[in-house]
Order: C-alpha cells, then sequence, then structure tokens
C-alpha cells in the first residue's frame, strides 16, 4: 500500500491542510506520504494501485473546486484506489465543490472514502478587507492531523469503503448574511451586464522592484515576462502574485472583497466525512 497527497495551490493554503493531514496519517501508521505539488505541474500519466491511498486538495471558487485542478489532474488513473477528497474554501461556502470533485476523482477511477471542507484564507482578503485572516491557523492546522488520525485508524481496522460525500453539509452563515451578499451578487451582475469589467490584479510600476516573484509563482503564467501585464484570460484570481509581492506591488481591487469580508466574519470550523 502506499500513501500519497496531491494539492492545487497558489497560495498555499491547500497544500498545508493536505500536508497536515498527511502529518497526522504517517505519524498513526508509521508510514510515508508522498506529496506532491500540482500547482504548478501536471498528473498525467499517474497510476495507482488499489490498495493505494491518495489525499487531494484544491481551492474552492466561487462554490466550485478550481477548475485548472481538473486540468492538472487530468489522465490519472485510479484503478480502484481509495481517495480523500478535500476542498479548502475561504469561509464563505463550499457550495458544490466537495460533490463536484468526489464525482471528478471517481470519473478518474478512484474509490471515493472520505471528504473534507476547510477553511483557508480568502484569495481576496486583504489588511482592509480581511476574510478568514491567516487560516488555516494553528486549531485549523491540529484538526487537519486529527482528521489524518481518522483516516488512519480506518485504515487499521480493515479498511476504507466508498462514502457519499453528499452526506458533508455546509455550516450555515447567517441569514442576513445571506440576503445581503446575495443582493450585492445581483447588484454586480446588473453592473457587468451594463458595462463588462474583467478584474484581474494590478501592478503599481512605481513599487515594483523587478523581483519576479510574482511571475514565478503565477500557476497560469498569465503575466508577462517583463511583470508590466497580465493576461485576462488566464489568470484564475488565485492572487498568488498579490499575496508573493514583498514590495506591495501587486493589489486586487475586487469588488467582492468588502461584500465577502463585511458578510462572512464568523469563524467556520473543518467538517468531514468518512467510512
Amino acid at each position: 500500500m502506499g500513501i500519497y497527497s496531491f494539492s492545487f495551490s497558489p497560495t498555499g493554503t491547500s497544500a498545508k491542510i493536505v500536508r497536515g493531514i498527511g502529518e497526522g496519517v504517517s505519524q498513526a501508521l508509521d508510514a510515508d506520504v508522498n506529496f506532491c505539488d500540482l500547482t504548478h505541474h501536471i498528473a498525467e500519466g499517474a497510476e495507482f494501485r488499489s490498495d493505494d491511498i491518495v489525499i487531494v486538495a484544491a481551492p474552492v471558487y466561487g462554490g466550485k473546486i478550481a477548475p485548472i485542478v481538473k486540468q492538472r489532474l487530468k489522465g490519472i488513473s485510479g484503478n480502484g484506489a481509495k481517495c480523500i477528497v478535500v476542498a479548502v474554501y475561504g469561509n464563505r461556502a463550499f457550495e458544490s465543490a466537495v460533490t463536484d470533485f468526489a464525482s471528478f476523482m471517481s470519473g478518474c477511477g478512484f474509490l471515493v472514502c472520505g471528504a473534507a471542507a476547510f477553511v483557508g484564507e480568502h484569495s481576496y482578503s486583504a489588511s482592509d478587507t480581511p476574510i478568514a485572516p491567516g487560516r488555516p491557523d494553528r486549531q485549523d492546522m491540529a484538526d487537519a492531523k486529527a482528521f489524518g488520525e481518522v483516516i488512519a485508524s480506518r485504515i487499521r481496522i480493515g479498511g476504507l469503503c466508498e462514502v457519499s460525500a453528499s452526506l458533508l453539509t455546509d455550516e450555515a452563515s447567517p441569514a442576513e448574511s445571506m440576503v445581503n451578499f446575495r443582493n450585492f451578487v445581483i447588484g454586480y451582475q446588473q453592473r457587468q451586464a451594463a458595462n463588462p469589467i474583467a478584474y484581474i490584479p494590478e501592478i503599481d510600476a512605481s513599487l515594483c522592484d523587478d523581483c519576479g516573484c510574482c511571475y514565478a509563482v503565477c500557476p497560469t503564467e498569465a503575466i508577462s515576462p517583463d511583470r508590466r501585464e497580465a493576461d485576462a484570460a488566464k489568470c484564475i484570481k488565485c492572487c498568488a502574485c498579490v499575496k508573493i509581492c514583498p514590495q506591495g506591488a501587486r493589489v486586487f481591487h475586487s469588488p467582492f472583497a468588502k461584500a465577502l469580508s463585511e458578510n462572512f466574519g464568523l469563524r467556520k470550523s473543518p467538517k468531514w466525512v468518512i467510512c
């Protein structure tokens, strides 16, 4: 039996969670967990055996698993291997992301035996619009390790078996917050219909020192080699370039940031389901 973990993690949150889960599994079973970062690599051609365990984590964008994750995993062959899917979301809602992720992995030949949703700092989070800032924090990482220990305990008592990801339900947000956010989205959609604007991270050339960090960290090569332009068609708004810039030269003025910060500050906790 081999134990593997994968993550697509432009800002590092999904990677932290999956490593925490892997640590729990590894220590409980005294076994190695092989980690693979999909942020800049494709897993095409990877094949597994029916007795392998695969833990895969990815961020939620707009209530769905980021489409690029499926591109990174395209061609992977489960061959009946056991799989745990983990969605990492920005404290608003994971919506259909977990079930969609589970369905995709099933289609790749995996037997989905567990599903989880953890919170990570939202891509749009900034000092003036904090959205789950600093997460995953110490408690989140302790929970991730605990989930790994649960996975290990299931393996020890006879193995994992298939479970429906639909059993994982989101933690409800306050009704007022949901109404406020829904009204914001309706207004945003109306404004976009009348005057479409492509929102992407921008650069303040007066602050940029040409260190190249933003170009190196971009998972879709949306930033030009000279760092002066960004391709809106390639940009997935992960904001890795914004968060890594040591000079604060990269900024993203998303209208969603304020609405999310004002309405989803109540801390949500990790949730999981496993057979």
